[in-house]
């Protein structure tokens, strides 16, 4: 089975995207601990930040972002430690629990915690951070001043926390816009119909898969959704499939250079930083998990589902090989398209000579070695279709000469020679406006 036109793609994108979204019984209960939280604080005096109000969150939902308003910024008021310390323990003595689990309240470096437990696991955690309202941004809307977060450079974390609390003057404060993020997200969102917030939750789900599949590649979600968004700002009419194909065309380049993506709050800081921790084996792994989510997309058709396609794969390949998107040539192939390549066997004494396809002697296989043979590829339906045509040839991955190719125009040994003996395939690709949009292959055994 071959591609599928963008049209198909795009609905099999939007209908997964919406399973994607926080289920009924998980919004209920991000309602009620909500609720719970603007008792014990005050209703005015809490802000829910993150993906939640961003509307890019995506299930299982296993945690709540809120900020807890002290007031108005004071350069006195300097000790995010007192702060989040008194919260605690207001938490501690005052909150009241409307879920059926058990909870726990634990000091983070920047933020109170609050865990629900379930079983001795945890199920579900609110996030509470101190903040003082500090100035506005363009929209008018108000910014903040939350305790900075700290790299954690202890493998211990219970021992780092406690080292900071030692030493308070490694902690600071630092100018936060949520509510300009959750603008912009919304905004965009509304500009492209939705189609913003159900390509940012794929791209999630891909993460969260790649995380699960080893959890020393943590790409952060709120990184990706601003690369997102970043895209519908600069063409807002981009669909779902342009979208992610361009994310995962680009996925190398975002990983090799981090401080591209300056924070709306402070122009000296890059929501992208973390990128320079990541070792060369780390980026490495992503870029190969990108490579096999790449390679089924061009593969991809319409008894496939999206859910197989965001599987996770460290499988290499092979270097010799090229694809169709390291060209950043889109597969959507038209099937109503007649499109039909074959190879040529010339004569050589004592063996069968015509065209692969028509051939049975051919078919079960030609001769490699002393008595190589040679093949001259074309297409022999559909030619006037397309701007151009590039081939592809690749022999086993096993064979001395694996291949992989892809050359403009024929195929790049004209004719091409069976040298070596590999099972092999010769693709043809009609290409109009940097688009495949009908492809052939032939099989060649060479025996």
């Amino acid at each position: 089975p071959q591609a599928m036109k963008k049209d198909k793609f795009n609905t099999k994108f939007r209908d997964y995207a919406r399973t994607l979204s926080p289920q009924s019984d998980e919004q209920g209960r991000v309602s009620d601990v909500y609720a719970s939280i603007q008792e014990l604080l005050g209703e005015n005096n809490c802000l829910q930040v993150g993906s939640y109000p961003r509307f890019t969150a995506i299930t299982p939902v296993h945690d709540l972002d809120l900020l807890y308003f002290l007031g108005e910024w004071n350069v006195g008021r300097h000790d995010p430690m007192e702060a989040l310390e008194n919260l605690r323990s207001r938490i501690e003595e005052e909150y009241e629990n409307p879920t059926e689990y058990g909870f726990e309240v634990s000091l983070q470096t920047h933020s109170v915690t609050i865990s629900f437990i379930e079983n001795g696991e945890e199920v579900f955690a609110v996030d509470i951070v101190p903040a003082y309202v500090f100035s506005t941004n363009e929209f008018g809307d108000d910014t903040y001043m939350v305790p900075e977060v700290m790299r954690k450079k202890h493998k211990n974390r219970a021992a780092y926390y406690q080292a900071l609390s030692k030493q308070r003057g490694e902690m600071g404060w630092i100018v936060s816009d949520p509510r300009g993020y959750i603008k912009v997200a919304s905004g965009v969102d509304s500009e492209t119909g939705g189609e913003f917030r159900k390509t940012a939750k794929i791209i999630k789900k891909w993460k969260n898969n790649l995380v699960e599949a080893d959890e020393n590649l943590k790409l952060k979600s709120f990184h990706l959704e601003q690369v997102v968004t970043q895209y519908f700002q600069a063409q807002a009419e981009l669909d779902i499939f342009d979208a992610i194909f361009k994310f995962f065309v680009e996925l190398p380049k975002i990983i090799d250079k981090p401080n591209q993506i300056k924070d709306r709050a402070n122009n000296d800081k890059f929501i992208d930083d973390y990128l320079a921790d990541f070792t060369d084996e780390q980026k490495a792994k992503i870029k190969d998990a990108r490579d096999n989510f790449l390679i089924k997309l061009e593969n991809f058709h319409e008894s496939a589902s999206v859910e197989q396609l965001l599987d996770i794969s460290f499988s290499s390949r092979i270097l010799s090989e090229k694809f169709l998107f390291d060209f950043g040539i889109k597969t959507l192939v038209d099937h109503e398209l007649l499109f039909g390549i074959d190879g040529f066997v010339k004569q050589t004494p004592g063996f069968s000579a015509g065209w692969i396809k028509e051939t049975p002697q051919l078919q079960n296989g030609i001769t490699s070695g002393n008595k190589k043979r040679k093949i001259e590829y074309s297409v022999r339906k559909g030619r006037a279709i397309a701007e151009e045509y590039r081939w592809k040839v690749k022999n086993s991955d096993e064979s001395r000469e694996p291949r992989g190719e892809i050359t403009k125009g024929g195929t790049k040994n004209n004719p091409e020679t069976t040298l070596f003996p590999s099972r092999s395939f010769v693709e043809c690709y009609a290409v109009d406006d940097n688009i495949c949009i009908a492809k052939a292959r032939v099989r060649v055994n060479i025996v």
